[in-house]
């Protein structure tokens, strides 16, 4: 039995690779978002290629709503857009046109072999994350009472850094926090202004790194990386890094390397101290953090933690500190990237008042020691 799929559309190069490549569904071609809606008692699968964001949000959601009482899989064909944006609107995956055939047809017939399973969970997985009213006045009130205590220090070191570096005193960088939500986030610069120039000698030295084999590869034939940069806590990382460390090993989602010669003098002192990451306390002013909570990411590595294993550190507060902060910050061993996640999670089921008390009076020793990372 063949099951019927409804690709719309316009690359039909790649409906063309799904139809050579797989034997288990036939598939028709749309430019009509409308066709799915009449014609859902009759297909099996639907294909939502990306066209234009706001039209595709709407489309998708459209569709959802008219496939709740069927068992037709939706599947988005995506180019700029974050996977998640869709995943959240109800879509079972997300590919691109250079997906491998061959897991787009595992994946439906695991989904539609699922499919009661999977809509139960997905609900239940996807739930807004709420911060609790205790938690949002708790932190109104502590991050307003140290900004006024602080800001005299806050002076001294915007005075300090001016004087050892050029550039802007703030660094701020795009961030995803709880429920995914993206915000500017807020720390001192610690980094000399031409920092992304030492990048691609820097990736082999990547704590996170579960190989360097291919880097080295790449620097022994000569070869050398241009185009577009992701913002990371250390600055610019050319995104052919990135994507290379994802096809490697999507586990290690964390880029951090030990004796970065792009830190200043002053940025050492105060990232061991984590006295850059004070400008944050407006962050949690804003109700963009929380000052006990997951440590929110970059947007590119937080791409990789959307899976069903690692989703649930993000239905936690974000936070200044947190639970691996005090775990491991001073420890002898390099923290695994893995391990990192495990503490999320534990802290996303266990959070509460005394908890993050407890986590909070554990900081202050933390701070005091060094990490020279």
């Amino acid at each position: 039995m063949k099951f019927k799929a409804l690709y719309i559309g316009k690359n039909l190069a790649f409906v063309e690779k799904l139809r050579e490549k797989n034997l288990l569904f036939t598939i028709k071609t749309t430019k009509n978002p409308n066709d799915a809606i009449e014609l859902m008692q009759e297909i099996d699968l639907i294909f939502y290629e990306e066209n234009f964001i706001k039209n595709d949000l709407i489309i998708i959601k459209l569709i959802k709503e008219n496939t709740l009482n069927t068992n037709v899989v939706l599947f988005a064909i995506n180019f700029l857009t974050n996977p998640h944006t869709f995943i959240e609107l109800g879509v079972h995956d997300v590919f691109n046109v250079n997906s491998d055939v061959s897991k787009i047809i595992k994946r439906f017939e695991f989904i539609n072999n699922h499919f009661e399973e999977l809509s139960v969970k997905k609900t239940a997985a996807f739930t807004k994350f709420k911060l609790p009213l205790w938690k949002r006045i708790f932190d109104i009130i502590f991050s307003g009472i140290i900004l006024l205590a602080l800001s005299p220090v806050f002076m001294i070191i915007v005075l300090f850094i001016r004087l050892e570096s050029k550039g802007k005193v703030y660094y701020t960088s795009p961030r995803v926090g709880s429920g995914y939500k993206i915000f500017g986030f807020l720390k001192f610069r610690s980094m000399y202004t031409d920092a992304d120039k030492k990048v691609d000698s820097l990736m082999k030295n990547n704590q996170y790194s579960g190989s360097t084999e291919s880097s080295e590869s790449d620097r022994e034939n000569g070869q050398t990386y241009e185009g577009p940069l992701l913002i990371s806590d250390d600055g610019l990382v050319p995104e052919i890094n990135v994507k290379k460390q994802k096809d490697q090993k999507r586990s290690n989602a964390f880029f951090k390397v030990a004796n970065d010669p792009r830190i200043t003098k002053v940025g050492r002192i105060l990232r061991n101290t984590s006295i850059d990451e004070l400008p944050q306390l407006i962050n949690v002013l804003k109700g963009d953090m929380s000052l006990v909570g997951n440590r929110p990411l970059p947007l590119y590595e937080a791409e990789l933690l959307t899976t069903d294993q690692w989703a649930k550190r993000f239905l936690a507060p974000a936070g200044m500190t947190g639970l691996w902060q005090v775990t491991k910050r001073g420890g002898s061993t390099v923290m695994s990237a893995d391990d990192r996640k495990q503490l999320d999670i534990e802290y996303a089921e266990n959070f509460s008042f005394w908890y993050d008390i407890k986590l909070l009076l554990k900081t202050i020793p933390a701070m005091l020691q060094h990490e020279n990372v």
